[in-house]
This record gives structure tokens, sequence and C-alpha cells, in this order.
């Protein structure tokens, strides 16, 4: 089973080939670099490298959000693309999901964030099994009301945080939860695209398939604030409709 995974959600980026399980070349990037001019570059590099044709791919994998407007885009468009034009099956899983795996093995739950900007954050909460805490939904949150929402719904837990923007939100951590936070190191919280193989999966349907935003991208909110009766009767349609 030969498979390109991809992830594009945030400021880094990483891409690999994988046989089966094994990682036959993996590239991540941690650099504000622009996912739109590097992606399809580092793909062929990746293929040129490892000595594969396109055409040898049995699958493709993606990361489908919450993360980076753009990003998200740029991603799942070029998964779909490779998968339509290869007909072979896309997979993918949350952004989420792959941080929390870097998070494996700690005895507690995992709390992956993504920094959404305004002191707001992309999170979820996975036991150490890796399933969704119960009570809790996947979403876009005010860092300070999700740090409530886990408190209340694992008060007796150890809580590991794991987030390339730790640093970041470590203050607004400990002023809530004390010594129930443990902060994971900023470099635990990049996704690696090897992993997004060992995760478990979605199958999608290519024509259909979109990213999974949790929120509106700042256009979107500022054409809705002085636009709300046409925005309540299109709200989820807005970006998609002007492709």
């Amino acid at each position: 089973m030969r498979t390109l995974a991809i992830d594009t959600s945030t400021v880094s980026m990483s891409i690999a080939l994988i046989e089966d399980q094994t990682s036959k070349m993996e590239i991540t990037t941690n650099t504000k670099i622009k996912h739109s001019k590097a992606l399809l570059p580092l793909i062929k590099q990746l293929f040129t490298t490892v000595a594969w044709e396109v055409s040898d791919l049995d699958r493709v994998i993606v990361t489908r959000g919450p993360g980076s407007y753009t990003g998200l885009r740029i991603g799942v468009t070029t998964a779909k693309t490779l998968a339509w034009t290869l007909n072979i099956p896309l997979y993918s899983v949350t952004s989420l999901e792959a941080i929390a795996a870097n998070a494996a093995g700690e005895d507690g739950i995992i709390c992956p964030l993504i920094n959404a900007r305004r002191q707001t954050v992309f999170a979820m909460a996975y036991d150490s099994n890796g399933q969704e805490v119960e009570g809790l939904t996947m979403g876009h949150y005010r860092l300070a009301d999700w740090l409530d929402q886990l408190k209340a719904a694992c008060p007796d837990q150890s809580l590991y945080f794991i987030s390339s923007d730790i640093d970041q939100f470590e203050e607004l951590i400990k002023e809530h939860l004390g010594d129930q936070a443990k902060l994971l190191p900023a470099e635990k919280g990049v996704i690696h695209a090897p992993l997004l193989a060992k995760l478990e999966l979605e199958e999608e349907d290519v024509a259909t398939f979109l990213p999974e935003y949790a929120k509106l991208a700042e256009a979107e909110e500022r054409w809705e604030e002085k636009h709300p009766e046409e925005a309540a009767a299109n709200r989820g349609h807005y970006v998609e409709r002007m492709l």
C-alpha cells in the first residue's frame, strides 16, 4: 500500500510517502512558508527522491481541519485532484487527532490546540486510547471558555496540552487549571505526515469532500457583519459559491 500523506492545516506543513506503515520519506517545514508555492514542488521532490511515479500511489491521506483556512483549501484541493486523477481512494483525519498522536503514551487527557488568533483556538480532547472525551465537541472556542469546559468534563484527570504555540497559551492555562495542566514542548505540536497513516481514517467522496473549517474566514466574518440577513440565508456557502 503506497500512500501520499499531506498536512497543510497550520503554519507548518508536512508531507510523506509511506509504504504500508513505513515512511519512505518525510518533508516537514516549521516556518511561515507559503503552502501555495511550496506544496507541489515538495511533493515532486518526494517522488523524485524515493523514485516513485505518481501512478504508483494506492491512496491519498489529508488532514481535513480545523486550522488555517487557506492552508486547508490548498492541501485538500491537491489531495482531491490527485485522488480524482488517479482514481484512488481519498482518506482524511482531523488536524487535532494528528497533533494528539504526538502525545501517545501520556497517562491522562490529551488536549491539542491550534491557534486561531485573538485568544481563540481550535480544540478537542482525547483519552489515552485516542477516543474523544465524552461531552466535549471539537470546534472553535475562546481559550478561556474551552479551559472551563475541560475543567468541568475532566475534574480529576491530568490534562496534557499540546500545541506548537503552547508558549502563547501557558499563562492562561496555568491560571485556569493550575497543577492539573501539563504542558508538552512546542515541537510536539507539529504534525508529522507519516503518523496520519496510523490513525483512524475516514474515506471521503472525492467529489463532495470539503475541509472542516470550524470557523468562518476573516473575510466571511466581516461580510456577515455587514449583511446579517443574507448571511443567515447563505451560511456555509459563501466562499464555496465563489469557486
